[in-house]
């Protein structure tokens, strides 16, 4: 093959022991990265809550708003209305009277409209600050244990990362029993094949196969392997080891 020959059964014992650490510390990193459930769990529920609770308080918003906007309406409606009451006392003729008094009559009419209006903006808005206490009331009590679920991830991380490092240095230490250019070959493969870049050979009655793949090897290609040289697999471009 195109890489370095005559590796050596030792040389490639040590990158299997290399290969066994490498994936001891990939599945750490794994750990890190990943979430307990229940804090999965917990988490959703909070930001569900919390997108809950923000369209409610946007919703009463608006609802209040609009009942504001209502209010003032009505205020300005029974100013006009006093203001008529007191013009149509000082008419001088029936005409005028009767203007005033369908002046009146319109404003009331109004002011009537509004309160029938607002009148179901209140009952909304009751309505929404029971939601907006229960949906604050769930969060209250959730948030705490959610606090609990984040300390106990961020101890359970320190712990693992501890780990890893001294995986690390453990892995740094076997490194130094495999030549430099098939450690490098070997971190190539790993890099293009999911975490193995060694795998081993194994016999089945008179066929050899590869491990990594399942693909029956070549006659010449396990013999190699059996002489302990720098083999790869024609199949999956794994390094091959015969195994103890």
């Amino acid at each position: 093959m195109g890489g370095v020959n005559g590796a050596g059964h030792e040389a490639l014992k040590a990158l299997y022991g290399l290969q066994e650490k490498d994936l001891e510390i990939d599945r750490l990193q794994k750990e890190v990265e990943s979430l307990p459930e229940e804090l999965l769990a917990v988490k959703a529920q909070v930001e569900a809550l919390e997108g809950e609770l923000e369209d409610l308080l946007e919703r009463q918003a608006e609802l209040r708003k609009e009942y504001n906007r209502h209010s003032l309406d009505i205020e300005d409606l029974t100013a006009k209305e006093k203001q008529a009451e007191a013009e149509q006392r000082q008419a001088q003729s029936a005409r005028e009277q009767t203007q005033y008094e369908n002046r009146i009559q319109q404003i009331k009419d109004r002011i009537r409209e509004l309160l029938e209006l607002s009148t179901p903006l209140m009952e909304a808005m009751e309505n929404l600050e029971a939601e907006i206490a229960r949906v604050e009331g769930e969060l209250s009590a959730l948030r705490p244990r959610l606090e609990e679920l984040l300390a106990a991830n961020r101890e359970r991380v320190e712990a693992l990362k501890a780990e890893v490092e001294r995986r690390l240095a453990e892995r740094a230490a076997l490194a130094q029993g495999v030549p430099a250019a098939v450690l490098k070959e070997y971190e190539a493969i790993r890099r293009a094949r999911k975490g193995m870049g060694i795998v081993r050979m194994s016999r089945q009655g008179q066929a050899f196969r590869c491990e990594g793949c399942n693909v029956v090897l070549p006659t010449h290609v396990a013999q190699k392997v059996v002489q302990g040289q720098l083999t790869r697999c024609p199949s999956c471009g794994r390094l091959l080891w015969k195994g103890e």
